[in-house]
């Protein structure tokens, strides 16, 4: 596996190469035994998901589920 392609699976499908499909998931991991880039890349990922993760989803505004309904309404 070329260094760009799994760099658009990473993006794709994020770090847990588990969620990849089953058809990338040995030829990516024989990529990251061999390229030190891959795993650079795979860990950048890693960290980032995880940081993502710790964060609080955001509250959504008190009335805006009320207003968007009230507009869909409106423009039927």
């Amino acid at each position: 596996m070329a260094i760009e392609k799994f760099d658009a699976l990473l993006d794709q499908h994020g770090p847990n190469l588990e969620k990849w499909p089953l058809t990338e998931q040995g030829q990516a991991r024989e990529l990251l035994k061999m390229s030190s880039a891959a795993r650079t890349r795979l860990k950048e990922e890693q960290a980032l998901s995880a940081l993502l993760s710790a964060c609080p989803a955001p509250k959504a505004p008190v009335g805006l589920a009320a207003r968007i309904v009230k507009k869909a309404r409106e423009s039927n």
